[in-house]
């Protein structure tokens, strides 16, 4: 029987007072003044409807990153669930059920409260007894006010398994209710007050949740219970196999020496010596003349001969041995040098803005420094991870990876790889003779100068968190001073226009006066119906059975078809050339859905009410922001930018990623190979994903690996996985064509307005747009300086799903006439533009259409017959926008370093991981 709790209730408000003393007891929570955050997530699962099983496993992967051999989680559930039936039957009146039945519940709750606060006891299993009911006599008789037996002082609630004295005994000594500042938390060792406030919960006490990461021959003998049985820690490398014990020791080696060039001579005056072999330090008493490679080369990069010769990738490998050591200075924005011996961050990472006295050394750290900011060390992604045990210790099975397409996040997927998994072999498929996919830059000589030219994405917003992701990206990749950012106060930012029905119509946005606005809003034909639908929608019927529908659809009946016909279409030409009454409502506008489906309200009450949705997979991800060190003031600045791209375009992104990918010797690029088919290999003992490739001479090669990361269309998937026809739905993802052309003007002021662009909604008269356009944009506006010489640079988009059936397209020059048309048209532009280019982009934007999510659902559950050895990320799944794309590429990545092998990619699709809609506290 489930039981379901509402916000502001008794039973809600009994939950909150129990959940976390229960965290604190377990060591979930720190004591801290931000420890109410992850009690109000687990609230908030119980809200919407998780159950015991999917809140034990949210706990355990994504908020605490527990071990695989970790039960707290398990155990925190069932003792969560038993806690709501039991006070629900305290607070309501009701029957609370037995232990078993409550732990399999469903329930939809706020809070918790305990059962030591409401019924005197401390039961470890959640459920009050009494002494009575111990004795043989029933629980209902004790529950209806009949005698108990035996005294008054030994009838309070109990733990089970304890006698009655040791149960009062613990219960007198029990200090969980003390205020923070007068408890001694239970340590190992010398225990000290709580009084300061301490850093967010990292997982269990004691460190268990690393202990359990560990492969089972290496997790110390006691890890189950903490440690050794006489509270010592076990030896680690007691059951390790002589292969494994060496990889430590080189580990031990190469840290050895990464500390012994930290602390310098210079560095060293006034510092304790550090505790390091005399051997291992350089010009220390003792050093000895090494001679051939080190221990750390000799175990990662044994000679291994076949047929009488080296193989060719040792002999990659020993050419890389002979890269001499890096620089560890790095000039800083104004041209400051960075000292080679300078402060470094715990993550050895150097501050481009520090400044040191100190004069550079030729032995250097820039080796280990795993975000280095010079833009033209080879060495930035040539990681040794000296500081950590070797990856293959823990990845073992993850031997090579075949990443097929070398679009953006084919691209940003393999980078991650790299990163991740320096030991691993890398394979990229593209089937054209270039990477980048959609992000095409050019640069096009005029005479007198160069412009830029973009068939593409244009740019980039920094929105949280997708956006943030790829800056991180960009920052990595040495590319913050490439960035030209287009201010929240540009004419850009603040101009953005609609072109209805004869004229243009500046949007309400930044920058406008609230006055005006208003008039603009009843003058204007775009708008008509606009106020009065946004008045009477908190008044329309709320359809919660409804599991998808078209955007054109739920906007129409929540504030009438002008909305969607004027101004939503528009919106949707610019970012996906979709139809408005064929994209889904769910997968565009989620908390459209969300809000009238969850809320059972109107759209305007919980905006007005502070709802927004928060996506679980976020959680690691502010986390790991939280964490980090303060950023730099460069990368504040973008983050508070309306949009940036690049100096060359915004295809230097794909072009840095190509470069560094090429330089590491276990990425191999293989340019014409498309894959023809992929299929699970089961051989003896192993499983493996076995390709066939076939390369622009047309020979088809058979390849296995370990794991696949496709990038691919679902249809060019589904067409290579035949054998696994399950994975159909993920080909039925359709995607429209668009013709870019780009326009340079030589006069500078030949637009009639100056801002971003302006778009073409799907209600404008046919005489105002025959060439079926769907917007344009003022890239001399948007995108300030990138070009050498003054002038006027537009895009011109065409197609999309206006052209959805069309056999054949426009060529080059029908093309051009029909962008230059619909400029004199619209703006009046009769000027004859001195550099055009045109491109047609065949079925380059992916259609969200109705039933996108649950498609992808059943996707996910297809991949699954793979057994987590095939994985898929791109436009064709979680997002179109370049953003989404390499955040779905970092996704994937990581959980197949991590291990989660019921990943696929769309696991947020899957039943229990969606957004989660709560109110924001004020």
């Amino acid at each position: 029987m489930s039981v379901e709790v509402s916000l502001n209730t008794p039973l809600a408000d009994a939950l909150s007072n129990v959940v976390q003393p229960k965290l604190t007891e377990i060591g979930w929570n720190t004591g801290g003044l931000d420890d109410s955050a992850l009690g109000e997530y687990i609230i908030l699962m119980l809200v919407n409807g998780k159950t015991q099983d999917q809140i034990a496993a949210e706990l355990s992967n994504d908020l605490l990153s527990l071990g695989p051999d970790d039960t707290g989680a398990t155990d925190f559930a069932k003792w969560l669930f038993e806690q709501v039936h039991l006070l629900n039957a305290q607070t309501n009146g009701t029957t609370a059920p037995q232990t078993q039945q409550a732990s399999q519940g469903q329930v939809s709750a706020t809070h918790q409260i305990g059962e030591d606060q409401l019924a005197g006891g401390d039961g470890e299993n959640g459920a009050s007894r009494t002494p009575d009911a111990d004795m043989g006599e029933a629980m209902d008789d004790v529950q209806d006010g009949a005698i108990p037996t035996g005294p008054k002082s030994m009838r309070s609630a109990f733990r089970p398994g304890n006698k009655r004295l040791i149960g009062q005994l613990s219960k007198a000594m029990d200090r969980s209710g003390d205020a923070v500042l007068h408890r001694v938390r239970p340590q190992q060792g010398t225990e000290r007050i709580n009084t300061h406030n301490r850093q967010p919960p990292k997982g269990p006490r004691n460190d268990q949740s690393r202990i359990q990461r560990l492969p089972p021959n290496l997790r110390p003998s006691g890890a189950s219970n903490g440690g050794m049985p006489n509270g010592g820690m076990a030896t680690p490398l007691m059951n390790a196999s002589p292969q494994q014990q060496m990889a430590l020791f080189a580990m031990l080696e190469e840290q050895a020496r990464m500390m012994s060039q930290i602390f310098s001579p210079q560095q060293q005056s006034g510092l304790p010596q550090p505790a390091i072999n005399p051997n291992f330090r350089p010009g220390g008493q003792g050093q000895y003349q090494q001679s051939g490679r080190s221990l750390f080369d000799r175990i990662e990069r044994p000679n291994q001969r076949q047929n009488g010769s080296f193989s060719k990738r040792q002999h990659n490998n020993k050419a890389d041995l002979q890269t001499s050591d890096h620089h560890m200075a790095s000039t800083g924005e104004e041209g400051a040098q960075v000292p080679a011996n300078g402060d470094v961050t715990s993550s050895m990472e150097v501050e481009s803005s520090q400044k040191s006295q100190f004069e550079q050394s030729s032995d250097t750290i820039c080796k280990f420094n795993l975000k280095c900011s010079k833009t033209d060390c080879p060495s930035r992604l040539q990681r040794t991870y000296a500081t950590a045990i070797p990856e293959n210790v823990f990845n073992s099975g993850v031997d090579d990876v075949a990443v097929l397409g070398g679009g953006i996040t084919g691209l940003a997927s393999a980078y991650y790889l790299a990163e991740r998994l320096p030991h691993a072999q890398i394979t990229l498929f593209e089937g054209s003779s270039r990477l980048g996919g959609w992000l095409r830059s050019k640069q096009v000589d005029v005479g007198s100068g160069k412009v830029v030219f973009e068939q593409g994405p244009r740019n980039l917003r920094p929105t949280r968190p997708n956006g943030w992701v790829t800056l991180d990206l960009v920052k990595s990749l040495g590319l913050e001073d490439q960035v030209l950012m287009t201010s929240k106060e540009s004419v850009a930012a603040q101009n953005r226009f609609i072109y209805y029905p004869d004229h243009l119509v500046r949007m309400p946005g930044p920058g406008s006066s609230l006055l005006p606005t208003v008039v603009r809003m009843l003058q204007e034909p775009v708008f008509k119906g606009l106020l009065r639908a946004a008045v009477f929608e908190t008044f329309r019927p709320v359809l919660t059975d409804l599991q998808d529908e078209s955007v054109g659809s739920f906007i129409s009946r929540r504030f009438g078809p002008a909305l969607a016909n004027n101004i939503v279409s528009a919106l949707l030409h610019g970012i996906y050339a979709g139809d408005v009454y064929q994209l889904s409502v769910r997968s565009i506008f989620p908390y459209l859905f969300h809000a009238e489906r969850e809320i059972r309200t109107s759209v305007g009450a919980a905006y007005a009410l502070g709802f927004s949705l928060r996506w679980p997979q976020d959680a690691p991800l502010e986390a790991e922001w939280a964490r980090a060190r303060p950023i730099s003031q460069r990368t504040q600045a973008i983050r508070d930018s309306s949009v940036f791209t690049f100096k060359k375009g915004i295809g230097q992104l794909a072009d840095q990623l190509e470069t560094k990918l090429r330089q590491l010797p276990n990425v191999s690029i293989r340019l014409e190979t498309v894959v023809d088919q992929l299929q699970l290999k089961r051989p003896s003992n192993s499983e493996n994903i076995g390709l066939l490739a076939r390369s622009g001479s047309g020979q088809p090669t058979k390849e296995s690996f370990s794991h696949v990361i496709s990038t691919i269309s679902g249809k060019a998937l589904y067409d290579a996985a035949r054998p696994a026809p399950s994975i159909y739905v993920l080909s039925q993802t359709p995607a429209v064509t668009v013709m870019v052309v780009n326009l340079y003007f030589s006069d500078p002021s030949v637009l009639p307005v100056r801002g971003f662009g302006y778009l073409l909604p799907r209600s404008l008269p046919f005489e105002q747009n025959p060439e079926r356009a769907l917007g344009v944009v003022f890239d001399s506006d948007a995108s300030i300086g990138q070009d050498d010489i003054p002038g006027t640079k537009v895009t011109v988009m065409l197609g999309g799903h206006w052209w959805d059936g069309w056999q054949a397209y426009p060529d080059e020059d029908m093309g051009a006439n029909m962008a230059k048309s619909v400029l004199k048209r619209h703006l009046g532009i009769s000027e004859i533009p001195r550099a055009i280019r045109v491109g047609l982009q065949k079925d380059c934007i992916p259609q969200y259409t109705v039933g996108h999510h649950r498609r992808m659902a059943l996707g996910h559950e297809a991949l699954q017959e793979f057994q987590g050895r095939l994985r898929v990320a791109g436009s064709s799944y979680t997002g179109v926008g370049l953003n989404d794309c390499v955040r779905s590429a970092r996704n994937v990545v990581a959980s197949l370093v991590e291990g989660r092998h019921q990943d696929t990619g769309l696991e947020s699709f899957a039943r229990g991981n969606g957004p989660i809609l709560s109110r924001q506290k004020s």
